[in-house]
């Protein structure tokens, strides 16, 4: 194999395709919930037997993100998968699926072999490949393959691979599903004349495609439980339907545990003679109201079976066949495994859950905000905000520098207390009112079940809730430093406010000195990391960034090439010495 990627397939619009899907997967992982992960989108093409191409294997891009080399054994690898190949032993009822059988078995091998071929750069580059199905493309089979980094996974964790029950298989997580649904309009894109000269107009919309994956997604519990009478409901619009009923004007709230009856993870309280089949949205959702903290309703994939709880020191996490449905509101509920919330539906929208704050940031925006405190309060301070986490139940917890005095002036809106040190289990205690619970930075309590104020501002938002809104007002309100801690019914987090991190200039000089010495073909991971974090750049840094992208935007182009025109860098008078990371931190 020729060790000079070519440009691929030698048809006309394979960069506006890349471009095209790896777009698609940034703007479903931002529908999502996601932080913008930095998705890739690369093809492999492997030749078609007997077509008059020169070369076996051509990669797009050609820029060596990808090197060759992965893929010297990929021929030889799709011949061993297709000597193996599971469906070899498969025998159809029907002429014309046993005429397909050849064809489907080397185009799963290929798919196979790509993505095993990956395996090892996926390994050092800390990412995660999914290879889509191959479609014929110009005498080759082309696999589109996205690339995610693997911390998306250790934000938001899946269930262990393989989900199945021996017979059907369920994808591990709401964002395997959502990248199922972008590899397949990749693969029917290239199934069309010109694939990637139409995309803006034949591609689905990102909210498209997570309600697919959404729906998808729901049948993973039903694998991982067993229930095997599961094929044709789709319990992601069945949940949606029932959480948007009233009964007798009252939201529907309560938790409902998917298992099977005779499981003994579960104490059954109560076994319903006729089990309610959620068919019968109207009757679910009026047993519904049975439902509540300490019991839940027991419930197959197709109906409601009784009312029961968790045996007793049973991990859901650990043994991943039993799943929680919680209605939180009126059209508002979540899927769970144990703690890992694994998807949260509001108002027919599906969407991953407000990832938990990370605890580096945590304790640097605390100390940021209220540089007087020492390691103790620190401390105090992260216990407190894990407690809030843990429960089952939406609160708000203030740190204001001006406690004592607010707690004075709010004392008409809440309850005014002794100052008081608010340890873990006070907190679980007081907490269990309405209203916010104000502290100072050494985390004595001086009021509880206070009502915030403020004016409404840029960054209030009706997509939220009205406790997240009421802590963006009160922040805002007072130059004093204030920091909320949101925890959502759903058990979503916000901190109010979120600093920007803090950057090493080193980090940034490395960066700038990469980018002075690349070329049109290697210049892009060092401007994509500088234009995510031009708010730190000076000016004299943004002066040579400019330098670099003028020389680059002004070399000769290859037809249909697409090259990212960015903004010209300037420096952002809002940066200041804060934000700059000492170079002797650790």
């Amino acid at each position: 194999m020729s060790q000079h990627l070519i440009k691929l397939f030698m048809w006309g619009y394979q960069p506006h395709y890349r471009f095209s899907v790896e777009y698609l997967l940034k703007l479903t992982l931002q529908a999502l919930g996601a932080e913008e992960p930095g998705g890739k989108c690369l093809l492999v093409g492997t030749r078609i037997p007997d077509a008059n191409v020169i070369h076996e294997v051509c990669v797009e891009p050609e820029d060596g993100q990808w090197p060759v080399v992965l893929f010297a054994n990929l021929i030889s690898a799709i011949d061993e998968q297709i000597k193996n190949h599971q469906l070899n032993n498969i025998f159809y009822g029907n002429e014309q699926s046993m005429r397909d059988k050849p064809e489907n078995i080397r185009r799963d091998s290929v798919r196979k072999a790509v993505q095993d071929a990956l395996g090892p750069y996926d390994a050092q580059a800390s990412v995660r490949s999914f290879a889509g199905t191959p479609a014929p493309v110009a005498g080759y089979y082309v696999v589109p393959v996205l690339q995610i980094p693997s911390a998306v996974f250790e934000r938001f964790r899946p269930l262990r691979e393989p989900v199945t029950d021996g017979h059907h298989t369920g994808v591990p997580s709401l964002i395997h599903a959502a990248i199922n649904e972008v590899l397949s309009e990749a693969h029917d894109e290239l199934l069309r004349p010109d694939p990637g000269r139409y995309t803006s107009t034949r591609l689905a919309s990102a909210g498209e495609i997570v309600n697919r994956a959404a729906s998808n997604f729901m049948y993973a519990p039903c694998v991982a439980i067993g229930d095997k009478a599961y094929a044709g409901h789709n319990l992601f619009e069945r949940f949606n339907l029932i959480s948007s009923l009233m009964y007798e004007g009252v939201e529907g709230k309560g938790r409902m545990l998917l298992t099977k009856l005779d499981s003994d993870a579960v104490d059954v309280a109560l076994a319903l003679e006729d089990p309610v089949p959620f068919s019968e949205p109207r009757w679910a959702r009026k047993i519904l109201q049975m439902a509540s903290a300490e019991i839940a309703l027991l419930a197959s994939t197709e109906s409601i079976l009784g009312l029961g709880s968790l045996v007793k020191g049973h991990d859901p996490w650990n043994a991943q066949n039993i799943f929680e449905v919680e209605f939180h509101d009126h059209h508002h509920w979540s899927l769970s495994c144990g703690e890992e919330v694994l998807l949260v539906s509001k108002f027919g929208a599906p969407s991953l859950p407000r990832e938990k704050f990370s605890r580096v940031r945590l304790i640097d925006t605390f100390q940021r905000l209220f540089p007087e405190v020492n390691a103790a309060d620190v401390d105090s301070f992260t216990a407190l905000f894990d407690t809030a986490v843990e429960q089952r139940r939406g609160s708000m917890l203030v740190v204001a520098q001006d406690a004592a005095a607010e707690a004075a002036r709010l004392s008409g809106q809440g309850t005014k207390i002794v100052p008081t040190k608010l340890t873990p289990e006070l907190y679980r205690r007081v907490s269990k009112i309405d209203g916010t619970i104000i502290i100072d930075p050494q985390c004595n309590c001086h009021a509880v079940g206070v009502i915030l104020d403020g004016p409404s501002n840029d960054g209030c938002t009706p997509s939220r809730g009205a406790r997240y809104n009421s802590g963006i007002r009160y922040v805002a309100a007072s130059l004093t430093p204030r920091l909320a801690v949101v925890v959502s019914d759903d058990r979503t987090v916000d901190v109010i406010p979120v600093l920007r991190p803090r950057v090493r200039r080193s980090a940034i000089e490395a960066r700038i000195a990469k980018l002075e010495s690349s070329s049109v073909e290697n210049y892009h991971e060092p401007i994509g990391w500088l234009d995510t974090h031009r708010f730190y750049l000076d000016q004299a840094q943004c002066d040579r960034v400019n330098a670099v992208q003028r020389k680059l935007d002004s070399e000769p182009r290859d037809v249909g090439e697409i090259r990212v025109l960015r903004a010209e860098f300037l420096p952002d008078p809002l940066c200041n010495a804060e934000y700059i990371e000492s170079e002797a931190s650790t």
